[in-house]
């Protein structure tokens, strides 16, 4: 997929491009756009796509636009074409060198698009940066999202951010900035694969290569509501994020030849071993799920099945005993269990990216 220009190219183009899809937004409208128009950096363009508002949310960006030349309205895609084709109409009429995400019920900080600016500025090699995220209000905010955003908040360094790529979305989409000729040329802008478009784009990135950080500062405030895509749009579950895990791993895992071991026979790490077999068989890679491995005694000398193979479960201390060393795929739904995998691993001499990832 090729993502063209299609704004025609004012007289100077703007240090940043904000793109904000818009869809039945007109309740946190004004908060979203308030906070765009008060930046500390001031040479900005909003391009905001109506992505086929029932609501006043059209007249609500009429109405900002008429105060402000930087905001430019985008019709979306007829029939309800969805984000991803909104997010790349956007992206083809941006005309800055770097890419702001924003969506519309979400505020930003004074200072993020300045402090995001630099932080590129300052490193060439980044292809983006994200920062870090709050949660509003503070009622709708559950465990399990306040979990997610410390673990995100933490990574900061490229290194980090890649190592946990596969655990989740390791980054929140509204908080980066991009380069735009990068997501254009390289990456071709977003895609719908039946999946996340924004852990799938970022999937994309970290396999080829591509590098990204975090500035160490709360520079977006996100709005947890009912009417989140990531509570109602089937592309956000679960189960789909499962299908992407396993999708991106078996790419990465296409060229290896070591048995193939995952550390975790619960929920979790059956339906990873499950649907990573069947990405790779489908993708006739030379390397197959050879089994499972527990610290449960219960499980371990058990065997996993899924209707055409049998694995075993073994114990941590068999899989240290195969020879050649295989490679581990961790995937344990507790509580603090990636942090003893990991350590159980390199005490043992296992090397993070070489011998094993950790994948949930």
């Amino acid at each position: 997929m090729t993502v063209e220009r299609t704004r025609s190219v004012g007289d100077r183009a703007p240090a940043v491009t904000v793109l904000m899809p818009v869809r039945n937004a007109a309740r946190w409208l004004d908060d979203a756009l308030d906070s765009v128009r008060t930046q500390t950096l001031g040479d900005w363009e909003l391009v905001a796509v109506d992505d086929g508002s029932d609501d006043a949310s059209r007249s609500i960006l009429d109405r900002h636009r008429d105060r402000d030349a930087r905001i430019h309205v985008v019709a979306g895609e007829p029939d309800d074409a969805g984000i991803v084709a909104a997010l790349n109409l956007g992206l083809g009429a941006a005309r800055a060198p770097l890419l702001a995400r924003m969506d519309a019920d979400d505020v930003m900080h004074a200072e993020r698009l300045e402090l995001q600016r630099r932080a590129l500025e300052s490193d060439p090699s980044l292809f983006a940066v994200s920062c870090r995220v709050g949660a509003f209000p503070d009622a709708n905010v559950g465990e399990g999202m306040r979990r997610y955003l410390a673990w995100q908040n933490e990574l900061t360094g490229p290194d980090e951010l890649a190592r946990d790529r596969f655990v989740e979305m390791p980054l929140l989409h509204p908080s980066v900035m991009m380069r735009t000729d990068v997501m254009r040329e390289r990456l071709g802008g977003w895609r719908d694969a039946g999946w996340a478009e924004d852990w799938d784009l970022f999937l994309r990135a970290f396999a080829g290569g591509l590098r990204v950080a975090r500035v160490p500062h709360e520079l977006l405030y996100w709005r947890v509501h009912d009417e989140q895509a990531t509570r109602v749009d089937p592309r956000y579950s679960a189960e789909r994020f499962m299908q992407a895990r396993a999708h991106f791993l078996a790419a990465a895992l296409a060229g290896a030849r070591r048995p193939l071991w995952i550390l975790g026979a619960g929920p979790v790490g059956k339906k990873l071993g499950k649907s990573l077999q069947r990405e790779l068989a489908a993708a006739k890679a030379p390397v197959a799920l050879a089994g499972f491995v527990d610290v449960d005694p219960k499980k371990i000398g058990g065997v996993v099945h899924d209707g055409r193979h049998r694995w075993p479960v073994i114990s941590m201390a068999e899989l240290a005993a195969l020879r050649p060393r295989p490679f581990a795929i961790a995937a344990v739904g507790q509580r603090g269990g990636r942090d003893r995998v990991r350590g159980a691993l390199a005490g043992a001499g296992w090397r993070e990216g070489d011998d094993f990832l950790v994948a949930a």
